[in-house]
C-alpha cells in the first residue's frame, strides 16, 4: 500500500529533530515516569525540549479504555500552550527531563511553527495509520517511528542494527495503535521470531533488520501466520 510520505510516521525523519543546543540548566524540569506533565509546571511563554525520557499525549475514553495520541521523544518541544490547548494528559513514560529553550523571540516563534508543523504531519499519519493500515504495518511503523525519534541515542550493534530506549508497554502500544493487547504481543513476537527485532535488558529494543521492518510497516512484506493456531510439537 502506497501512503504519501507527508501522511506516515516517515514525516517525522523528513523533519530533522529540532537543532536546540542542549545544556546544564537549574531551570529544567524532571518528571518522574507515568507522572502527568500539567500546565502549570510550565512557565507561560517558554519552550521546553525534552532532553531525555518519553511523553505520551493520553486521552480517557472511559474509566477502561484510554487512547495514546502521539509520543514525544528527545528533541521534540511542548509548552503551556501545547498542555492548554489539547484535550488530553501529557504523561512521562520514563523519568524524562525537560530543558527551557534559550533562544531570542524570533527564534523561539520559528521553533514553535516548526513544531506544531511537526505535531501537524504526525496527527495526520496517525490517522492513516489507524485507518488503513493492519495489525503488523502499525506495529512496524510506530517501531520505526521509536526508533527515528530514538536515534541520536541509538546505540548501534553492527551493521543493520540499532538499539534505542524503549519505554513502552505493550498496552501503552495497544492503547497507541487500535490495537489489542493480545494482538500487539503477537505482532512483536512473531517480529523477535523472525529475527526483524530483539529485546534487550531493561528497557530498550535493537531493530536487527531494519529493511525487514520497513517492508512489513509499507505492507509489501507481511507477517506470516499471525494468527495461526501453534501445530502440535
Amino acid at each position: 500500500m502506497f501512503i504519501n510520505a507527508a501522511l506516515r510516521s516517515d514525516a517525522l525523519r523528513a523533519w530533522p529533530l529540532l537543532p536546540v543546543p542542549s545544556e546544564a540548566d537549574a531551570s529544567a524540569l524532571v518528571i518522574a515516569a507515568r507522572e502527568p506533565v500539567t500546565p502549570d509546571l510550565l512557565a507561560e511563554g517558554r519552550l521546553y525540549r525534552v532532553e531525555t525520557g518519553c511523553l505520551a499525549l493520553c486521552r480517557q475514553v472511559d474509566a477502561e479504555r484510554r487512547q495514546i495520541l502521539d509520543i514525544v521523544g528527545p528533541g521534540r518541544l511542548i509548552d503551556q500552550g501545547l498542555a492548554n490547548r489539547l484535550p488530553c494528559q501529557i504523561v512521562a513514560f520514563a523519568p524524562t527531563r525537560l530543558a527551557p529553550v534559550d533562544a531570542p523571540s524570533i527564534g523561539l516563534e520559528a521553533l514553535a511553527a516548526a513544531h506544531q508543523q511537526v505535531m501537524l504531519d504526525r496527527a495526520l499519519g496517525h490517522l492513516t495509520r489507524l485507518g488503513r493500515l493492519g495489525a503488523g504495518e502499525r506495529v512496524a511503523e510506530a517501531l520505526l517511528d521509536l526508533a527515528g525519534q530514538y536515534a541520536p541515542q541509538a546505540c548501534f550493534k553492527g551493521e543493520g542494527s540499532e538499539a534505542f530506549p524503549f519505554h513502552l508497554s505493550r498496552g501503552d502500544l495497544a492503547d497507541w495503535l487500535g490495537l489489542t493487547l493480545e494482538t500487539v504481543s503477537r505482532c512483536m513476537s512473531r517480529l523477535k521470531q523472525d529475527g526483524v527485532i530483539d529485546f534487550g535488558k531493561g528497557p530498550s529494543l535493537t531493530v536487527l533488520d531494519r529493511a525487514a521492518l520497513t517492508e512489513i510497516a509499507r505492507g509489501s512484506r507481511k507477517l506470516q501466520a499471525l494468527y495461526a493456531p501453534r501445530q502440535a510439537g
